[in-house]
């Protein structure tokens, strides 16, 4: 099967009471706008979250005022030009069915409907994934769809089973299970075993060889991989998402999935922001940070009821995917490389929890942000992988150190691998000791139940810690602990908010040996946080000698700009974006236009290379090797720019 590539997603979630539906609709502008932008594969509604059907159905509920037969003109069209069609449905959320089937829906322990605040969000009336009659319903919905129309595959929106449903089936099967419907556990599991069987169910309606996107899924979780035949990480960075989120969620999910598509949107605000349009540098920048990361890009849209696809953002849309579309001939073959890992927390898909991927882990975000802004590569890993072909491997914070854990980590360490450990993510399970033998230069003397203390690097002034850990003891410290006279607290009388540093302690902020590195405080959630140029500067200093000679470096490229290589067999390909969100207002984070980086500044890319080129008009580039690193020296560059190093 082809590459995924230049997706565009549409939502069109339409609400009763549209009189001119579909008035200014022409299923031949429609696929003509799609084709002038490039676009190769559309997510195209045939039910949305509203439950109304875009086709004459036997099984669902059509609009109510649309003629003819929308979806299918649109894969008709689409298909002349050889564009994709993935067909579209939500499964959690479906008003028509919950309106005339009130029994299909989740409710609470009480015997009420679940869901947000049906006046300001349309969120509401979840389904009940353990309903057969709704399961019955979705099935055969969807194999109409794939009999009737020449589809490539389904994308089912909003798998999520929170929240969790007492609804009379579920209480049932809870008890005859012999769940507790009172214990919150109890309830997360039956719901998540429902939820498992509800994805294997949407699965097995769409015939092998289509593409099946199942978004909600925990892409990480053991004996699901097959639900989904590729990945879209969904993305609006200023819908909520924010520009930190897609870097170490890609960096994770990459190791799941072959094929990515980082599914970004043209929203100003959220989905569903008909008047909201980002500016097309915007969209550029989020185009740029997928190929940084060795994937492709998907822009979410959503039509108008009564008109079309808007000329003015597809011409937009469409000079983003021409650059895109330009470097292919490279891009297609290469993927990135990393030699540093950062670690997440297996736990945090258990059955204790049932959740997977990242969530909003800030340690792995702040450390994702620090070693973006520093130019490392890196993916993010879990225990079940591969730690041999990393040279170092972070373990951020708070990472529960499981006997398989501990296991692994030793053996890497006695195969030279090299470690930095911070906060409390070194210990044993039960945080009285460190838990593998690699650590025991350190002596760990308990929780740090400080608020306020700081540490000192070569006589510096005390730095603060933000977020604490552990205190710890070694002879090989290369930063000291300073208390404060006091910790922040009210006595009755005072608000002791003011608390300056007092004294050294004795105990080592950070120590080091043989390739071992301990930070007791945590530095990457406080990194997230709080952006304090100290605590990169530490982690610089650690990984400088961790990692002497890194696949990258560079020199005179401010921290705002991404440098990347992605590797291929006869090349290897340097990635350089300059554009960068700024903070206006309350909270927006707005990119109004792409950021300049004068000549002159360098990229140094460990190898000897026969050749430096500028894509994709491949121009020649100034570069010079000395046996270790190539030098090249980077023109000046406007927003983004790749160069080809033939080997």
């Amino acid at each position: 099967m082809a590459k995924l590539k230049r997706a565009v997603h549409i939502d069109f979630h339409t609400m009763p009471g549209i009189y001119n539906f579909g008035k200014g609709f022409d299923a031949t502008v429609f696929a003509e706008r799609l084709q002038s932008a490039h676009v190769e594969m559309i997510n195209m509604f045939f039910q949305c979250n509203i439950g109304h059907v875009y086709y004459p159905t036997k099984i669902g509920v059509p609009y109510p005022d649309m003629k003819g037969d929308m979806f299918g003109d649109i894969v008709r069209e689409c298909r002349k030009r050889g564009i994709r069609v993935v067909g579209y449905t939500n499964t959690a959320i479906n008003h028509v069915q919950a309106l005339l089937h009130p029994e299909w829906q989740r409710v609470d322990a009480k015997g009420r409907v679940l869901g947000d605040d049906p006046a300001n969000n349309n969120f509401c009336r979840p389904m009940c994934f353990n309903n057969e009659e709704y399961r019955r319903y979705l099935s055969s919905l969807i194999r109409e769809v794939v009999e009737r129309y020449d589809i490539d595959g389904i994308f089912a929106d909003c798998m999520n089973p929170s929240p969790y449903c007492h609804c009379p089936k579920c209480t049932r099967d809870m008890k005859e299970a012999g769940l507790d419907i009172t214990n919150k556990a109890h309830v997360r599991y039956f719901a998540y075993e429902k939820f498992r069987e509800f994805a294997l169910m949407i699965r097995n309606s769409v015939p092998e060889g289509k593409l099946v996107q199942q978004t909600g899924v925990p892409f990480d979780w053991d004996g699901m991989h097959a639900v989904s035949t590729h990945g879209e990480l969904e993305c609006l960075p200023t819908g909520g998402w924010g520009y930190d989120f897609f870097g170490p969620q890609v960096a994770y999910m990459r190791q799941f999935r072959k094929e990515i598509l980082y599914m970004t949107g043209r929203f100003q605000a959220s989905w569903g922001d008909f008047g909201g349009y980002k500016t097309e540098a915007a969209i550029e920048n989020d185009c740029y940070d997928a190929l940084c990361q060795g994937v492709q890009v998907s822009v979410g849209d959503h039509m108008h009821p009564a008109g079309n696809l808007d000329e003015a953002l597809y011409e937009s849309i469409g000079r983003a995917f021409a650059k895109v579309k330009a470097y292919e001939p490279w891009t297609d073959l290469a993927v990135p490389r990393a030699e540093i890992a950062v670690l997440n927390d297996k736990t945090c898909i258990t059955k204790e929890e049932m959740r997977g991927g990242l969530g909003r882990n800030t340690s792995v975000t702040g450390a994702a942000r620090l070693l973006a802004e520093l130019k490392y590569g890196f993916d993010i890993i879990n225990e079940d992988m591969s730690f041999d072909e990393y040279k170092v491997i972070i373990l951020p914070d708070r990472i529960y150190m499981s006997d398989k854990l501990a296991d692994k980590l030793t053996g890497y360490t006695e195969r030279g691998g090299k470690l930095l450990c911070s906060g409390t993510a070194g210990l044993n399970r039960t945080q009285t000791g460190f838990a593998i033998p690699a650590l025991d230069f350190l002596r760990f003397t308990g929780l740090d139940d400080s608020n306020s203390s700081y540490y000192t690097v070569d006589k510096s002034a005390p730095l603060a810690m933000y977020r604490h850990g552990i205190t710890m003891e070694s002879s090989y410290k290369t930063a000291d602990y300073i208390k404060p006279y006091f910790n922040r607290h009210w006595d009755g009388l005072h608000g002791y908010f003011y608390t300056p540093p007092e004294k050294a302690t004795g105990e080592a902020a950070v120590a080091e040996k043989d390739g071992i590195c301990y930070i007791c405080f945590c530095i990457f959630e406080s990194y997230f946080d709080q952006a304090y140029a100290a605590h990169k500067e530490l982690v610089s200093g650690i990984l400088k000698r961790l990692l002497p000679v890194p696949r990258l470096k560079t020199e005179d490229v401010p921290s705002t700009a991404r440098v990347t290589v992605t590797e291929a067999e006869d090349f290897d390909l340097l990635h350089v974006k300059t554009t960068y969100p700024e903070k206006r207002g309350r909270q927006a984070c707005i990119i109004e236009e792409h950021t300049k980086m004068p000549a002159g500044a360098v990229a140094m890319v460990r190898g000897t290379y026969a050749g430096v080129y500028r894509l994709p008009e491949k121009t020649p580039v100034s570069f010079e090797t000395d046996g270790v690193y190539t030098r090249v020296t980077l023109p000046e560059i406007c927003g983004y720019d790749m160069f080809l190093l033939e080997k």
